[in-house]
């Protein structure tokens, strides 16, 4: 039996494990593992010193994308030459699951997991990729690499969806709750807590889970679609709309730092896999790996636009407003519909205070994204700057139709409608820009005038005093009109 050495995250991904903490045995395969796996190379046998290519899942006949095709070769071979060793046949199904060869990968991490009993990583990966093919063999699967490694929470967490899949409530909890003592920033653990809560009749518990999981991500889409039954169980209406919404206008899945398929992603080399490294880098703090990652991309991929349009993201991101600006462009010389490429073309250059070229990008922008709100905004505001109010408001309303939870255009359009006079509406939308973002020291301090326009004095305090603690000073004339008029009402 090969000895590979017992790999661990980087450190920082988990508590570290004691010696001896891993445990070592054998794993009786079930037979719903066996029916799915059957004559794919996985019985029990012994190997011959080598292997027939032929013989070695993975072939990359079909691969488009010539990096790809070779690196494949490449894992293949080693296979063919070394078939005894665990680390060839887990090396081969980490570039196939790299590069979505799913069903091509489950043998070779099926064998390396035989070959190599005492290494989690591989019972892990192979419960992921068969999470939806056979749920009972994954269960198993993911059984074996908790054991193998009680401190990963990704396992943890892997394990404990797919009991609450299969009926095992309380087991599902233990192991979320457990996820959630290694990995405190865990929110698939949050989210699966409120899951269980919710089917459980608890709404209470349910809602505070689901609002941890959208608070740690909160581009997320299902702890707001959860948290919309949530509220109407609880007689929330409004509420409940609001969580629909927010679900509606967001598609993010809700993630885990997992370093065992960070290692995965590492092996792709196809234009796609390209994008997923230099996301993940990027993801984890390392800005400059991710922009090596795109330019590696983008020297073998030139008219990759996709390719063009991340890296000019992350050059904005970075503060380099000239560098972005030329692969936004380029990424438009290659694909000219990409909206969301002349989205972020003009906020460059309306950062820069080029009004007209902001302009022209946002209408273009707006031919393929008639509705987008943050696209309305923006023009909105440039238009704004440059005096032109008529063609402002009604883009302002525009974007707070498409969004209503858009707090720049409702603080914005708050704004104007106060100078022309319209005092009740501005406060209205005021509050919408609040209830939307309600730390916004600009938004109570403006809300605080608008009330006092209106001699509502109370309410108009205590705004002024939350733009205050949020760091947002009020004029020291307004302070004091508004002292003075709260206290002949005889309120503090």
């Amino acid at each position: 039996m090969n000895k590979t050495r017992k790999r661990r995250p980087p450190t920082g991904s988990g508590p570290a494990r004691a010696v001896g903490e891993r445990k070592s045995r054998l794993w009786p395969w079930g037979a719903a593992g066996a029916a799915l796996l059957g004559g794919l190379l996985l019985a029990r046998v012994a190997f011959p010193p080598t292997l027939d290519l032929s013989e070695v899942p993975g072939s990359p006949a079909g691969e488009m994308d010539e990096r790809a095709r070779a690196k494949i070769d490449e894992a293949r071979q080693a296979v063919a030459a070394d078939p005894r060793s665990g680390t060839t046949w887990s090396r081969l199904g980490s570039v196939l699951y790299a590069h979505e060869r799913e069903t091509d990968a489950i043998p070779a991490f099926q064998r390396a997991a035989e070959l190599d009993s005492e290494e989690s990583r591989w019972p892990y990966l192979l419960a992921r990729l068969l999470e939806t093919r056979d749920p009972a063999a994954a269960l198993e699967s993911s059984e074996r690499a908790v054991t193998l490694f009680p401190g990963y929470a990704p396992a943890r967490v892997l394990h404990a969806r797919l009991l609450e899949q299969a009926g095992d409530t309380d087991g599902a909890l233990a192991h979320y709750r457990k996820a959630a003592d290694l990995d405190s920033r865990c929110a698939p653990c949050a989210l699966g807590l409120g899951r269980i809560a919710l089917a459980a009749g608890d709404l209470d518990a349910s809602r505070r889970h689901l609002e941890r999981a959208a608070a740690l991500q909160p581009q997320a889409r299902a702890p707001h679609a959860f948290l919309a039954r949530v509220h109407r169980g609880l007689g929330a209406a409004d509420d409940a709309r609001t969580a629909a919404r927010r679900a509606g206008a967001r598609d993010g899945e809700v993630l885990q730092n997992d370093p065992f398929m960070n290692e995965v992603v590492e092996e792709s080399v196809s234009a796609m896999g390209y994008q997923r490294r230099a996301a993940l880098a990027d993801a984890l703090g390392n800005q400059t790996k991710a922009e090596s990652l795109y330019r590696t991309l983008l020297d073998a991929h030139p008219e990759d636009a996709d390719g063009h349009y991340n890296l000019g993201n992350l050059l904005a991101r970075l503060g380099r407003a000239d560098e972005a600006i030329v692969r936004y462009r380029r990424a438009l010389e290659i694909a000219p519909e990409k909206a969301e490429a002349r989205f972020n073309l003009g906020n460059m250059f309306l950062n820069q205070g080029r009004f007209d070229e902001a302009e022209a990008e946002y209408r273009a922008a707006l031919e393929t994204w008639p509705d987008h709100s943050g696209t309305l905004t923006n023009l909105a505001n440039v238009l704004a700057r440059r005096d032109r109010i008529a063609e402002a408001v009604p883009l302002y309303r525009r974007a707070v139709g498409a969004d209503p939870e858009n707090p720049i255009a409702h603080h914005q359009l708050g704004q104007i409608l106060v100078r022309q006079g319209s005092a009740a509406d501005a406060i209205a939308h005021f509050r919408a820009s609040l209830a939307a973002r309600p730390e916004s020291g600009p938004v109570h301090l403006d809300l605080a005038m608008a009330l006092a326009g209106a001699n509502d004095y109370e309410e108009a305090w205590r705004h002024l005093v939350a733009a205050r603690e949020t760091g947002t000073q009020p004029p020291g004339d307004f302070a004091r009109f508004l002292r003075q008029r709260v206290t002949e009402a005889g309120s503090p």
